[in-house]
């Protein structure tokens, strides 16, 4: 069956005008108005929009002038003015797209007016004859919209967009019309026929694609740049060294009888590329992700989300890093949230001391002038229950008063073994009365250590004291030390109850105790002493076999 020629050329116009208006339709709806202007990543979103909305001005524009040329029968020649604008338009969405700076690329559409200069007549006609080179022409299009499609198949693993997904589709679709027409066949042949029609259902796919929040979600990426890079590395040599013989060979080579085995070659090796390409994908962007994600749950759910570490390369040690560092902050919140419980603590401490002592001084006093004023053996006891009593609150409102009022030690070096020795004599009585055998274990090289002499051995004592009510009888409380180069640690270890794990984090609290008796503020006030000398009290203990505090002091000294 014979067709006129005539009805090929109407059809590749209307083809040509059908893609102008997608794309002008497309650029439309991505001139809604910008949000957050002033900012640095506003600005970046407003230039990606910009520049893919300049690339389908391009498209639009270039298939227009492309229809006009058939249509008024103009010289062939000018058809490398529309398809170097194609060019130019998928340049400028990879620009757009793997651009982490976009705003510093909106220049780029503008260097397409260069083009103009294929209008003067004097250049046109000197150009070689179009219907030779097109083959040149189209593989570049190729090549640009397939790594387009591979940038969009990147978007869409990142934003999970089904849009983006539908616009790698009808990218993919371009660029296997433009290997289609990169053969020199006759218009109405099979092969113009394929080319013709999988380019304009490509532009199609993207009017139903394309919206202005696809493109704005879509953002820089390391992944997009790698990908832009590989790209430029394996295929511009190629095609240059192609683009080379074929210049050389133009009139010598058979494409035409050798069609199917180019079209395989060309098919295989850009399949190829789009499967390296969504391997990169998979294996660079998706642990980048999991780092993305986990920051961005650690506002909803705390700082207890880990990473799970899949690889020992540099992704690998990155969310092993990210990993080490939600521990130090984590670490650094809790100890935050403890200080400020601390020193609300403290002011409260300190207010309920002073409010307590004016009557207690009031009651004192009126049972000193009651026993001095007063007979009877009921009389005496009660006024010795209410000294004894005032004895003990005045005690604990002292302890209040101590633990608000801030550290001032009087540093003047000390020697730790010495000071551990007294402080075991002091308590030892009370040990053994318990069945505590208590033994100190100590190196003889100890260095001396710049401390506040009554305030560390308070914290000894404190420590002591604590771990009594810890061991049961037959139990063992056993002093060591060592020292670094530039801090003495002394252990005071006892294989009590232990601590259990629930227990742990409040050990140091105010007023946490898990005994009958005692003001639960013996630790925190050794703690606050202890860094108050630039050191450190911290405890290890495991359930049902013991408890080791560790006291850290500087010594400035070299070991």
């Amino acid at each position: 069956m014979h067709i006129d020629p005539s009805f090929f050329i109407k059809y590749h116009c209307w083809e040509e005008l059908l893609i102008a208006m997608v794309c002008i339709s497309i650029a439309g709806r991505l001139l809604a108005v910008p949000a957050g202007q002033g900012s640095s990543p506003a600005l970046a979103k407003n230039s990606r929009i910009f520049l893919v909305r300049a690339g389908y001005l391009l498209l639009a524009l270039s298939s227009g002038l492309h229809a006009f040329i058939h249509i008024r029968g103009l010289n062939l020649n000018l058809l490398y003015l529309t398809l170097l604008g194609y060019c130019f338009a998928l340049m400028t969405f990879i620009i757009a797209i793997s651009s982490t700076r976009p705003q510093t690329k909106r220049f780029f559409p503008f260097l397409a007016l260069l083009l103009l200069l294929l209008l003067i007549p004097g250049i046109y006609e000197s150009l070689p004859d179009f219907r030779k080179f097109r083959p040149l022409v189209w593989i570049s299009i190729a090549f640009l919209a397939g790594h387009v499609c591979i940038l969009h198949m990147a978007a869409f693993y990142r934003v999970h967009s089904k849009r983006v997904l539908l616009s790698a589709a009808g990218f993919f679709l371009i660029c296997l019309s433009a290997i289609f027409l990169f053969f020199p066949a006759a218009m109405g042949s099979s092969i113009w026929l394929y080319g013709h029609f999988f380019r304009p259902l490509g532009f199609i796919l993207l009017w139903f694609a394309v919206n202005y929040r696809t493109v704005a979600d879509m953002g820089g990426s390391i992944l997009y740049r790698a990908l832009t890079a590989f790209s430029l590395l394996t295929a511009l040599p190629t095609i240059i060294f192609g683009s080379a013989i074929f210049y050389v060979n133009i009139n010598a080579i058979d494409i035409a009888g050798k069609r199917m085995l180019i079209f395989l070659v060309m098919l295989g090796a850009f399949t190829s590329v789009l499967i390296f390409g969504f391997g990169l994908i998979v294996r660079l962007i998706q642990p980048i992700l999991g780092l993305k994600e986990s920051v961005d749950r650690l506002v909803d759910e705390g700082l207890d989300r880990r990473i799970k570490i899949t690889s020992n390369d540099e992704i690998g040690e990155l969310s092993n890093a990210f990993n080490e560092m939600v521990v130090k902050l984590s670490g650094a919140v809790r100890e935050k949230e403890r200080l400020y419980r601390l020193a609300a603590t403290g002011e409260l401490a300190a207010t309920l001391a002073h409010e307590i002592k004016n009557p207690l001084n009031a009651i004192s006093g009126a049972a000193v002038y009651i026993d001095k004023n007063h007979d009877g053996i009921l009389i005496k006891e009660f006024i010795k229950i209410i000294t004894d009593e005032v004895s003990r609150i005045d005690k604990l409102t002292g302890t209040l008063l101590g633990f608000a009022k801030p550290i001032y030690p009087q540093i003047e070096p000390n020697d730790i073994t010495a000071l551990i020795h007294e402080t075991v004599l002091l308590l030892d009585k009370e040990a053994r009365e318990q069945g505590i055998l208590l033994q100190e274990q100590l190196p003889g090289d100890l260095p001396k250590v710049p401390c506040d002499y009554n305030q560390i051995k308070q914290v000894l004592i404190n420590i002591l004291i604590n771990g009594f009510d810890a061991i049961e009888a037959s139990g063992k409380m056993t002093i060591t030390a060592r020292w670094s180069e530039d801090a003495v640690e002394v252990l005071v270890r006892d294989n009590g109850t232990g601590i259990a794990p629930e227990n742990m984090k409040n050990v140091f609290n105010p007023f946490f105790t898990t005994k009958t008796r005692g003001t639960g503020l013996g630790l925190a006030i050794s703690q606050k002493i202890a860094r108050g000398h630039n050191g450190d009290l911290r405890v290890e203990s495991t359930l049902g076999r013991g408890t080791t505090f560790i006291l850290t002091l500087p010594h400035g000294r070299e070991k």
